[in-house]
């Protein structure tokens, strides 16, 4: 009975155990909440014309900080305010990126710990790339706004982060403010 709970609730066993082909359900714009437009720059190319590995970290990192500043509370510039320090980060490549393209990046929350969270990120890029689009760089779109039908529906590339958040003196995991939750659980899988 354990081993079916497992497997029903992780996407690479059923994977291994299966003989369909189950998608990741987070390499859907479907399964984002939350997106943020991502404008690459010059030097985040490099000298094979696509973006350098290292530019990926630093993009979803800054997607995930956003959030949490703009829309959870995050005040970073309060000495009371718990730090994130991110544990884990991982890119799954299933395409890549290069400039001058607009992407748009996708933020959903897998686990709402007591000091942690685990995120999902996705990047995926314009239908038309020749067309106008017109993005909020500064709130982002939730999901059901028009210009998220702009993009494709599968990402190019995965993130898989955690953070766990510290007391800003001692150091230690310290629990999140609670008012947090609310505004965190409308980026559980869809």
């Amino acid at each position: 009975m354990i081993f079916l709970k497992t497997l029903n609730n992780n996407y690479h066993l059923r994977r291994m155990f299966s003989s369909k082909t189950v998608t990741d359900p987070w390499t859907l714009k479907s399964s984002y909440s939350w997106f943020l437009p991502v404008q690459t720059r010059w030097k985040d190319n490099d000298q094979y014309g696509h973006m350098n590995n290292a530019v990926y970290h630093a993009i979803f990192d800054t997607v995930i900080n956003v959030y949490l500043i703009r829309h959870v509370g995050l005040d970073v510039a309060s000495s009371e305010s718990p730090i994130g320090y991110m544990l884990k980060g991982n890119c799954t490549f299933l395409g890549s990126a290069k400039y001058p393209d607009v992407y748009l990046a996708g933020l959903g929350i897998q686990k709402i710990g007591n000091t942690s969270l685990t995120y999902k990120l996705a990047l995926f890029n314009p239908i038309k790339e020749s067309d106008d689009i017109y993005m909020n760089l500064v709130n982002g779109h939730n999901h059901n706004d028009p210009v998220v039908d702009k993009f494709r529906d599968s990402g190019i590339v995965l993130g898989d982060y955690t953070h766990v958040f510290v007391d800003p003196v001692n150091k230690r995991p310290t629990p999140f403010s609670k008012d947090w939750i609310p505004k965190l659980e409308n980026l559980l899988l869809k």
